[in-house]
């Protein structure tokens, strides 16, 4: 059947934050093997005026098709989307959807409030009342930004379910704006809305806000923050908020708000603690509409275990490391207190181990009001953790604790299963890893007093990342966080947005470029090449004031983090760097090449050319090795193509000596690492792989499951140390990659998944392995399984709807789709394939 599936415009449903001309892109219900031969596109206005028509289209494409209407959209607007396709069998759909605008630039008509000589220290309340006329609403939206973090309320409800609103920025660049639709929300005549803004990531607390209530009969209501004029602000009962800190709240302060601070009942004076908002200064960062995914709490995890120290302390295990916060359910007297200390480690007295926070204080405190019971979970601050320790101060008992489980609401894309359990548990980790560093930008880690985006990590992290998660709308912010921490010289920073670390940035940075030419691949996004491609450009052309003869001059991280305690384990910081010199030239040139850039596109290549024979000429060994024969020095030239075809099998031979010499370990850090797997599966030492996976022995992914680990670590010590002992660090867990890559054989390349390779390497190892990435295009599925009885192996193979993919075979087949055939490489059309080969 050739039938739509569904439309997102930005990558979003139905998006009401569209403020430039947005991009379209659809799929298709799986099972045809009808080809699309055109599409049309037509937008048009409530009144049924037309603002765009794409008019018919002779292509397939379905990925990222840019709107082209020669008016620019009126804001606050509806616009009706029709997409009408037909296929190569004469076949036909519509799929209706529809987008809002927001607000333009100088449509801002409120001010910016705060109270930043009062409350300090909490989150404050902003409230105002508000009298609507009784007649029908057709449609009603608010556009809020309230910074650091904020919660909206109408009528005594939380609007939406998004915490930790919105997306950290440098908000001297970007400061982030969200719509919220609040029709359900409102009452027909008095309504009150109430605005909660704690510190967040910004260190301070303001408030802007606009709302617009269009009737049935067209009329319009709108209000805006401002000083006075309805407006009150005080402050909460969270009396204490911080990233790193935690949370105080004292519920004896909801006695001063009864019933509801934002319901109509309750009446805000100076009496009882409130006063007027007043202006504050304006940041300095443009205002923009937020089109990442919010975060949300998403999981929740119950106790496996309490152990009772004492009457005035106990300690949950939730079974399982993870980034939000706990919730309670406490009863007690009135002043008592119970304060919950968030750990990923017990010491041996049975208490938290908190020593690889540092200084973060990483604890929550509530202040019974002493009414039944209460149930508390903090709002504007978040942890890792998998213990938490309650100490009770008073009269006061925890009747139910549970584990929230928040990040940045992204939709896990891939799925991963085989006959091996550890292997199992390992995607599993890598998948919950991530997510737990996912907050609107990526955080290496969720726990101590960092959590910043470095961008060394993600350099590894992306392989996997692009395989587990839909990252289309999230990787066009980040690299745009990337683009704002640049200088006049054309140096980024180590983190987006630029916190720590050194600037310029490690030449392992790559993923600055990385990420843009995923957006590509993945998810036909070229729009974000051209947007930053100059200043790829820049970053790429300091780089190379910074070398001699393809050398670099400067290191700092280099392949960081490697296990220490195996031999020959310390790359050369010049060498791995000067590596990342030549990566930087062969992505920029294919960046250049999406961009039609033809000139940069040769001046790279031929750059890149040049770089090659350098560090050949520099740094290979006649004895078929690099540099000091590390694995990652000896994996990198390889798989990033600097080897010569001739000597990359003599080569990786080194890289499998030293392996077995290290007792299956791997020896490299963060970055060699990722490139040892894949060339392992590349040339045939599929098992040697999953035997380092496995291995149980200290260092390594094994011995971290060994040890009790739910989610992928930052060292390869169990032991917790001060320093740097993140338990929640996703920089090494890029193995996941090459269960879909190799164990699935799912390769995507080209233009929005355009270029899809089934290539599956069937380990010896493995009896079956099964999975999936729904992709761009829709659903790839891969499942084979082993017949020992009859020496076979089956595969059952599932491609979207109007597109082809590439099958390669490496064993004898017996058939396909049925029938015998000769070869080894065929093009498979949309649906289910089965293939039948010789074990």
């Amino acid at each position: 059947m050739f039938k739509l599936k569904e439309v997102k415009i930005n990558y979003m449903i139905e998006p009401i934050t569209i403020s430039d001309k947005p991009s379209f892109s659809w799929t298709y219900l799986n099972g045809s093997n009808s080809k699309q031969t055109t599409y049309r596109i037509i937008c048009s206005l409530e009144d049924g005026s037309i603002v765009w028509d794409s008019k018919v289209i002779n292509s397939n494409r379905m990925t990222n098709i840019i709107f082209e209407g020669s008016e620019k959209l009126p804001s606050k607007s509806l616009i009706n989307v029709k997409v009408i396709v037909t296929s190569n069998n004469k076949e036909e759909d519509t799929f209706i959807t529809r987008f809002e605008t927001t607000l333009k630039d100088n449509e801002w008509l409120g001010k910016w409030t705060s109270i930043p000589d009062n409350f300090n220290g909490g989150t404050l309340y902003f409230r105002k009342q508000f009298q609507l006329k009784n007649k029908e609403i057709k449609r009603a939206r608010c556009y809020i930004c309230g910074i650091g973090y904020h919660e909206f309320y109408l009528n005594g409800q939380k609007v939406g379910d998004k915490v930790l609103n919105p997306g950290v920025t440098n908000y001297d660049k970007t400061v982030l704006f969200d719509t919220y639709q609040i029709e359900k929300y409102l009452n027909k005549l008095d309504n009150v809305m109430g605005v909660e803004v704690g510190y967040g990531w910004y260190g301070n607390r303001k408030l802007l806000l606009q709302m617009y209530i269009e009737y049935v009969d067209g009329e319009i209501y709108e209000d805006h923050s401002d000083c006075n004029h309805g407006w009150w602000v005080s402050g909460s009962p969270v009396i204490d908020n911080s990233i790193y800190g935690g949370e105080i709240y004292d519920a004896r302060i909801e006695k001063k708000t009864y019933p509801n601070w934002t319901s109509l009942e309750f009446q805000p004076t100076w009496a009882n603690g409130w006063m007027y908002t007043i202006l504050t200064q304006v940041p300095r960062g443009k205002l923009t509409p937020q089109e990442i995914n919010p975060i949300k709490v998403l999981n929740t995890y119950s106790v496996k275990t309490i152990n009772r120290i004492d009457d005035k302390h106990l300690v949950f295990d939730l079974g399982q490391n993870m980034a939000g916060w706990a919730e309670i359910k406490v009863e007690g007297e009135e002043g008592s207190k119970v304060t919950l200390l968030y750990a990923e480690g017990i010491k041996t007295d049975g208490h938290v181990n908190q020593l690889n926070l540092r200084s973060a204080r990483c604890s929550d405190t509530y202040i019974l009001k002493g009414d039944g019971i209460e149930t508390y979970a903090p709002r504007f601050t978040y942890h890792g953790f998998q213990y938490v320790e309650a100490i009770i101060e008073g009269n006061a008992k925890i009747i139910h604790l549970v584990g929230k489980h928040v990040h940045s609401d992204i939709k896990v894309v891939g799925k991963f299963k085989c006959s091996d359990e550890i292997l199992n548990k390992l995607h599993q980790m890598a998948v919950i890893t991530e997510q737990n560093n996912q907050y609107s930008i990526l955080t290496d880690c969720p726990q101590r007093d960092e959590r910043f985006g470095w961008l060394n990590d993600v350099s590894s992290r992306v392989f996997q990342s692009n395989y587990n998660f839909d990252m289309d709308r999230l990787y066009n912010k980040v690299v745009h966080d990337i683009y704002e921490t640049q200088d006049e010289l054309g140096r980024i920073g180590d983190t987006a947005p630029y916190y720590t670390g050194g600037q310029p940035a490690d030449t392992t940075t790559v993923s600055y470029l990385l990420l843009a030419l995923s957006a590509y691949k993945y998810y036909g996004d070229d729009s974000l090449v051209k947007k930053e491609y100059e200043g790829h450009k820049k970053w790429v052309e300091y780089l190379l004031t910074r070398q001699k003869d393809f050398i670099m001059d400067y290191y700092y991280y280099a392949d960081w983090v490697p296990p220490m305690t195996l031999k020959n384990s310390v790359s050369d910081g010049i060498f791995v760097s000067s590596m990342f010199l030549y990566w930087h030239l062969i992505t920029i040139a294919k960046l250049a090449k999406i961009c039609g850039n033809s000139k940069d596109f040769e001046r790279y290549t031929e750059l890149s050319k040049l770089s090659k024979l350098a560090l050949n000429k520099k740094y290979y060994h006649e004895e078929g090795y690099y540099c000091n024969n590390t694995q990652c020095e000896n994996a990198m030239p390889v798989w990033l193509n600097i080897c010569e075809d001739k000597n990359k099998a003599k080569v990786v031979k080194h890289i499998v000596k030293d392996i077995k010499e290290n007792n299956n370990h791997i020896t490299c850090g963060n970055q060699g690492y990722r490139h040892v797997f894949y060339l392992l599966c590349e040339f045939g030492y599929e098992d040697l792989a999953i035997d380092v996976l496995k291995n149980k022995e200290y260092p390594g992914w094994g011995y971290m499951i060994e040890s009790g680990a739910t989610t992928v670590w930052e060292r390869w010590e169990k032991e917790m140390q001060n320093e740097m002992h993140s338990f929640d660090h996703p920089m090494f867990g890029s193995y996941d990659a090459i269960f879909y890559r190799y164990f699935l054989g799912i390769q995507i390349d080209g233009e929005g998944a355009n270029d899809i390779t089934l290539h599956t390497i069937v380990p010896s190892k493995l009896n079956y392995a099964e999975g999936e990435f729904n992709s761009i295009k829709g659903l790839i599925s891969v499942k084979w399984e082993k017949d020992l009885d009859n020496k076979e192996i089956n595969y059952v193979y599932e491609i979207p709807t109007n597109t082809l993919a590439k099958l390669i075979v490496d064993k004898d087949i017996i058939s396909l789709d049925g029938k015998k055939c000769n070869g080894n490489e065929f093009v498979l059309e949309g649906g289910k394939h089965i293939l039948k080969t010789i074990l």
